[in-house]
């Protein structure tokens, strides 16, 4: 297996790294880089700044093509994503999951994505539709993929008499 880059945007969202060699990108304003760099994750670490969901993920992919990534995991590291990312066949797997969930893709995937004009909007956030649309309009592979998750507020129910 080749190089995985995994690109988080807060320390808290590095999980179980797949089979590979890990590199590891934070893509944050500065808020949490130091935690990031003092903690050992047992991968190569890197931080790229950013501000918002879409410029997050086109630093770390941008990190990715430099480093010569055969997958990209950007918002966690994610099993079935990673399983999904491989071959030598462009895909984009994208997470269901609002506002926005993980995004995964392969390294000839990553070819095309350097090639296309990137507008202010798929760096405000709305990378997700962007990427979709892009893909689709080139033919190449789209997969939607729900992964389970913990909520991060516990639910309540609202009891009346």
């Amino acid at each position: 297996m080749g190089i995985n880059v995994i690109g988080i945007t807060h320390p808290g969202q590095v999980g179980a790294l797949p089979d590979g060699t890990n590199v590891l990108v934070l893509a944050d304003d500065g808020t949490y880089a130091d935690e990031f760099l003092d903690t050992d994750f047992r991968a190569h670490q890197f931080v790229v700044r950013a501000h918002g969901r879409g410029s997050a993920f086109f630093g770390v992919a941008d990190k990715a093509r430099e480093l010569g990534a055969d997958r990209i995991l950007f918002g966690g590291a994610y099993d079935i994503a990673a399983s999904m990312a491989t071959g030598e066949d462009p895909v984009l797997v994208l997470g269901v999951r609002p506002p926005g969930g993980p995004i995964a893709f392969n390294a000839a995937f990553g070819e095309w994505l350097a090639c296309w004009p990137r507008p202010a909007s798929a760096y405000l956030g709305d990378v997700d539709h962007w990427l979709a649309e892009n893909a689709l309009r080139e033919g190449l592979r789209v997969e939607l993929v729900s992964w389970l998750m913990e909520p991060t507020v516990p639910m309540r129910r609202k009891l009346t008499a």
